[in-house]
């Protein structure tokens, strides 16, 4: 690049290009030195599609970055700069709810991605695998740090044999994962602003009234499986014992954790439940984008399993992973926004849950 394209204010320029675009030569691993950077010594692609897997990959990897850059800005939106909690401004709400929809549709966008991958042959794959060894999209530093940043809990993760999932990582890219573990995370963050819903003033026995009203949703719905002239008797049965044990999760759900999570468990209800007020529609609609992500987030999971399963099969993976397998339990098992899934379960028609106390408190009001 000549010293008038680096100076100038160029499209090129501007994005980079020069940098961009000439990182698509692997690292020549063979004549690698331990002094060198692994740009310096570069290699011709082993096959035509190398070029295909490594642009895509990339892509991945740019769009990841993009997604940090919202969620971040989300996180901190909901009041939550470093470790020090804020005020949310009301006014603020609608622009954590255009961070997360555009996250969303980057995942959408994303998912896509794997369609670009599914044109390799996987021979074609096979015949450049074994130079990736042991390198592994296991060792994404920036897909876990979105993990974090989103609020995956810890406990959840399924270890590499037994193994911590970090264990891949370099000493830099571990101490970037701390970093990330120090934050706050969206989840927490959602949590804490939804806890702080005024509901002691606006519905103070909130729980209690939609409990009643779900006892009797749930006695409305036994009766109609009692009745029900397709099953068996040991149907029923199964059935009435569903029910109630529906009615128990309802319970738990309102009021079996400690006081935030309760309090942010009702806020998922309330505003789920009156939705149409007018003072709830952007709660309602973040609600409703965190969903979608989590939804989002568990599709690109699966697709990417998909995509591996009909390159490699079953074959263990270039890190030395179970491959499928392992992306299969992870798709099932990591679960971040799980608890607004969950208070699906527990929703009314709006002609049966409990009316407010005072039905124009949600109203948008104005100066006489």
């Amino acid at each position: 690049m000549s010293e008038q394209d680096r100076f100038s204010p160029s499209y090129g320029a501007y994005l980079r290009l020069g940098t961009l675009l000439s990182a698509q030569a692997p690292p020549d691993f063979d004549k690698l030195k331990a002094d060198d950077r692994p740009s310096t010594r570069t290699r011709e692609h082993a096959h035509h599609d190398e070029m295909l897997f490594i642009v895509v990959h990339q892509v991945f990897e740019l769009w990841f970055k993009l997604i940090l850059h919202e969620l971040g800005h989300a996180r901190d939106l909901l009041g939550h700069v470093g470790k020090e909690r804020a005020h949310v401004a009301e006014e603020d709400v609608p622009n954590v709810v255009a961070a997360i929809s555009r996250v969303n549709e980057v995942f959408r966008i994303a998912t896509e991605g794997f369609r670009a991958m599914e044109t390799m042959n996987p021979t074609s794959f096979l015949a450049f695998r074994d130079l990736l060894i042991p390198s592994s999209g296991f060792q994404s530093t920036q897909f876990r740090e979105l993990e974090i940043l989103a609020g995956l809990p810890e406990d959840l993760r399924v270890d590499f044999e037994g193994v911590p999932y970090e264990s891949k990582l370099s000493p830099t890219e571990r101490s970037i994962l701390e970093h990330r573990r120090s934050e706050v995370s969206l989840k927490d963050a959602l949590f804490d602003w939804l806890s702080r819903t005024p509901i002691d003033r606006i519905f103070p026995d909130f729980s209690d009234a939609f409990l009643t009203s779900f006892h009797v949703y749930v006695d409305e719905q036994v009766a109609h499986q009692e009745a029900n002239p397709n099953l068996a008797d040991s149907q029923r049965r199964a059935a009435r014992v569903r029910f109630e044990e529906q009615l128990a999760d309802a319970r738990r759900y309102l009021t079996g954790g400690d006081d935030t999570q309760n309090r942010a468990h009702q806020a998922f209800l309330f505003i789920a439940s009156y939705r149409a007020e007018p003072l709830l529609g952007w709660p309602s609609a973040l609600v409703d984008a965190l969903i979608e992500f989590e939804q989002g987030f568990r599709i690109f999971r699966f697709r990417h399993a998909r995509m591996v399963e009909r390159m490699i099969g079953t074959r263990t993976g270039s890190g030395g992973s179970p491959g499928v397998v392992y992306l299969d339990r992870t798709t099932t098992r990591y679960r971040i926004f799980g608890d607004l899934l969950e208070a699906r379960n527990f929703l009314l028609a709006s002609d049966r849950v409990p009316p407010l106390p005072d039905d124009k408190l949600l109203h948008f009001r104005f100066e006489e």
